[in-house]
């Protein structure tokens, strides 16, 4: 299982180091900008938008420190950096099934549970590599301009697990998509459209009431980083149904791993 685990890390290590790299530019870049802007002017602009755009900031108070600061950790470019890691990472095993990859693995005397066991930890452990380096770029803004320094860094940590956990989830669910795929491309689909539809749902429901139900469902509707920035304290009940629905994936594409035969 170790073998697995280090030969994971070793092969996509490169990517993890870019995103994390990326991410935390991203971060860093919108806490320096705070510095140019006038509080006021941010609360005039935001309210001068129509309800489709003011749904972006997912309810936040943008012109608040935590709450652009916590935008950015809910902004598009920083979810769709997390996510690319976990699918491309969670989609390993479907490539290996694909190359016969798998096949020379688990010609040692290694469970496929305890392979596809191997790969979900890597892909925490990368996962986790990523979202500090965004976190890295958070704390650096906040010890650097003046205006957030009401932000705490403790807070900041919050985010970046509350981050960690949705990114896990939607690995989780590529995972799943693996278990079943004999190819990576269609792993990868299926982590991407989760990704997309999740994140589609959470929108549709700020935006339109009928959709409201279905927001439940998603798991960005869990992902609150303004106000976990503002209260510098965990909303348990979100951080359970994260955790919750990433150990229940992850369980899922354990099971349907010991119930397949991995031979092409």
């Amino acid at each position: 299982m170790r073998v697995v685990l280090a030969l994971t890390v070793a092969r996509a290590w490169r990517r993890t180091l870019a995103l994390a790299l990326a991410l935390m530019v991203f971060e860093l870049l919108v806490g320096l900008s705070y510095a140019s802007v006038d509080q006021n002017q941010i609360r005039q602009v935001v309210e001068s938008l129509p309800p489709a755009l003011r749904a972006l900031a997912s309810g936040a108070d943008v012109a608040s420190p935590s709450g652009y600061l916590g935008t950015g950790f809910a902004h598009p470019v920083a979810l769709t950096l997390a996510a690319a890691l976990a699918v491309s990472v969670a989609a390993i095993p479907a490539r290996d099934v694909e190359h016969g990859v798998a096949e020379v693995l688990l010609a040692r005397p290694l469970a496929p549970v305890r392979w596809m066991g191997a790969q979900a930890l890597a892909m925490a452990i990368l996962l986790a590599a990523v979202v500090a380096g965004g976190l890295a770029g958070g704390l650096v803004a906040v010890w650097t301009v003046d205006d957030l320094a009401s932000v705490s860094p403790g807070g900041l940590v919050l985010v970046a697990l509350t981050a960690w956990l949705v990114a896990l989830t939607i690995g989780a669910a590529t995972l799943a998509g693996a278990a079943v795929s004999r190819t990576g491309g269609r792993a990868i689909g299926i982590g991407a459209g989760f990704a997309v539809v999740a994140y589609a749902l959470n929108y549709l429901a700020q935006v339109w009431t009928v959709m409201d139900p279905l927001g439940r469902i998603s798991v960005y509707r869990y992902f609150r980083p303004a106000e976990v920035l503002r209260e510098a304290a965990l909303p348990w009940g979100d951080t359970l149904v994260l955790g919750a629905v990433a150990v229940a994936l992850t369980a899922a594409a354990l099971a349907l791993t010991a119930r397949r035969e991995l031979a092409p």
